[in-house]
């Protein structure tokens, strides 16, 4: 998933297990793999495709979160972060030519078929795994060493969080959010008794085209990056997927509609205003996460 992987679990074997896992959902799953799953999707949009259960998973999350969010998150923006630039993995970016204007996002669903495991997308759209796959990867590897017998589990996936029960020194859970992701001079410490923690940043994936400078955060409004004057937004939450998509919705929408989004989802979290780089705004959570 381009991403650093990192397990701690209470045996070896627990180990070499959530590592296969998370290398297999890696084949199912990624947009840069031509024989994956996601990428047989993508090129049958418009058509009905039968997947795994797994690959099933994923694109119902993302569905669900189009919806539930209002369509502030939306998966089927692959086209226009390719055309922006983004159309390799991390490691091979380049700076290119200019780019030209790029389409909203489509306001339209996935169609999903649970009794047949099948999906169809839009026409003329594509799915991309991007930080949902990413938390929901560690969610299912998390609860699948869980019911092969391990009581405690953490896993980190590109430097976010997945805790499952109790933490190693039976208190709550201390995660460090690290500076880097931040652009901050200081790093900050969140308390949790178990769950996601997941941080989308514009300060690091970055690329220039054309003399222009792009992030991998995409408006669906716009169908650019967006223009946020957040530089980061860390969300905690029961599962590290809705974590993830939170933390993509909040930072979009910036630094004023940010509390009440994370008021309504129930979650609680750390904002990063651009221009303040000591400075943390934490937001509670005032109730449950749905």
């Amino acid at each position: 998933m381009g991403s650093d992987c990192r397990v701690v679990a209470p045996t070896e074997p627990l180990v070499v297990r959530a590592l296969e896992l998370v290398r297999q959902l890696e084949r199912c799953w990624s947009r840069f793999l031509p024989e994956s799953e996601i990428s047989a999707v993508n090129a049958a949009a418009g058509s009905l495709t039968v997947v795994s259960d797994v690959t099933y998973e994923l694109i119902s999350h993302g569905e669900r979160a189009r919806r539930v969010t209002g369509g502030r998150f939306n998966p089927l923006m692959l086209d226009q972060l390719e055309s922006l630039g983004y159309d390799r993995s991390w490691s091979q970016l380049a700076e290119g030519p200019e780019v030209g204007p790029t389409a909203p996002g489509t306001d339209r669903g996935i169609e999903l078929y649970p009794d047949l495991r099948a999906v169809r997308l839009p026409p003329g759209t594509r799915f991309d795994p991007g930080g949902i796959g990413k938390g929901l990867a560690a969610d299912m590897v998390a609860a699948a060493l869980i019911a092969d017998g391990a009581t405690t589990v953490q896993l980190e996936l590109g430097g976010d969080v997945r805790l499952a029960g109790p933490s190693w020194t039976s208190r709550e859970w201390s995660v460090c959010v690290d500076d880097s992701d931040h652009g901050t001079s200081a790093a900050a410490t969140v308390s949790l008794p178990e769950g996601g923690v997941a941080t989308s940043s514009v300060t690091r994936r970055r690329w220039r085209r054309g003399g222009e400078e792009f992030h991998h955060l995409i408006d669906p409004l716009t169908g650019r990056s967006a223009a946020t004057d957040l530089d980061a937004v860390t969300i905690v939450a029961p599962t590290l997927w809705w974590a993830e998509v939170l933390a993509k919705v909040v930072l979009i929408a910036g630094s004023t509609a940010a509390p009440s989004l994370m008021a309504e989802a129930g979650v609680s979290g750390l904002l990063v205003t651009a221009g303040s780089p000591t400075r943390y705004d934490v937001v509670s959570r005032s109730e449950r996460a749905a």
